[in-house]
């Protein structure tokens, strides 16, 4: 289990992740009341360099509220936690994972006032999601992404990532590395774990949140950073056909960073050129390592998080 760090936080304490047991009849086993969060820490010469902290735990805490779940901890713990889980492990850069789950008593499909909720916070190390030299291929999914009339899309909810498995499963037995996801009204939504942007002359394009897209916090970041290079960002619905003639197509995403698609079903984007996405890359990278004086309040620094 050392891939996974020596330590993991759980319900305020310090245990190795052998130790992270729970009863199989946990309700979020049975039923999916599970919330999670992902985050980056990545290596620099100020130590290891947390991306967006507060703004992803804070969006735990309202994934949670979207199912009348309370944390039993304030979002300030929650970052003390993390900061010192990453110093106790030892890692200059790694994924952060924030996760609740409903656990024990439950007697039928709704949790009680007396069912436990439980947060834990773990990391291990992570190299490239997706590869950024070469780019990725990706299909169009036969499986529709959720409508937020059916449930609540702008909450990481471990009961929605059901529906990612099967795009993602269904691209991969295709012989592609990745899905793009189209809403119950065929416009174009995401990807099984990123948001998607097209790149038209000097207008990157993404779509709007009313198509079923989770509001990343990447997203954000990119979108932000593209306008500070000079693009227009415009966010609307995007249909289908326009993925086959966009200039350039990329994803964005805590695990994806910042990925070029060079192909949508079988058919070559603008050649594979990735000059726009290898230039947010840069950018972004650059965001996340604390170079980019207007955008440093966007990282945590660990300094000496452990309490003795």
């Amino acid at each position: 289990m050392e891939q996974y760090g020596q330590w993991m936080w759980k319900d305020g304490a310090w245990i190795e992740p052998t130790d992270a047991n729970t009863s199989i009849m946990t309700h979020a086993i049975h039923y999916g009341s599970g919330f999670f969060e992902g985050i980056r820490a990545y290596h620099t010469e100020e130590g290891p360099a947390i991306f967006r902290l507060r703004e992803h735990l804070e969006r735990l805490v309202r994934s949670c509220a979207y199912y009348h779940v309370t944390l039993p901890y304030t979002v300030d713990e929650l970052e003390q936690a993390t900061m010192e889980l990453i110093e106790r492990n030892g890692f200059e850069a790694c994924y952060i994972r924030p996760f609740v789950f409903l656990g024990t008593p439950w007697q039928a499909l709704m949790p009680t006032a007396e069912t436990k909720v439980h947060v834990a916070i773990s990391c291990w190390p992570l190299g490239e999601y997706f590869s950024k030299t070469v780019g990725i291929r990706a299909k169009v999914a036969s499986y529709r992404r959720v409508s937020s009339t059916m449930m609540p899309m702008q909450a990481k909810a471990a009961s929605n990532y059901m529906n990612s498995q099967l795009l993602k499963g269904e691209a991969l037995r295709d012989g592609f590395d990745e899905a793009i996801a189209l809403d119950m009204n065929g416009n174009v939504s995401e990807a099984s774990v990123a948001n998607i942007f097209l790149v038209k002359g000097k207008t990157i394009t993404t779509p709007s949140l009313d198509c079923s897209v989770l509001d990343g916090i990447t997203r954000q970041t990119v979108m932000q950073l593209a306008r500070d290079g000079g693009y227009e960002v415009v966010e609307r619905h995007i249909g289908r056909d326009e993925l086959y003639v966009a200039d350039e197509i990329f994803l964005t995403g805590t695990a994806a960073e910042v990925t070029s698609v060079i192909e949508v079903d079988h058919i070559s984007i603008g050649g594979g050129v990735q000059k726009v996405a290898t230039e947010m890359l840069t950018r972004y990278r650059e965001a996340v390592t604390g170079q980019l004086p207007e955008h440093r309040d966007w990282v945590t620094f660990v300094k000496s998080a452990v309490k003795e």
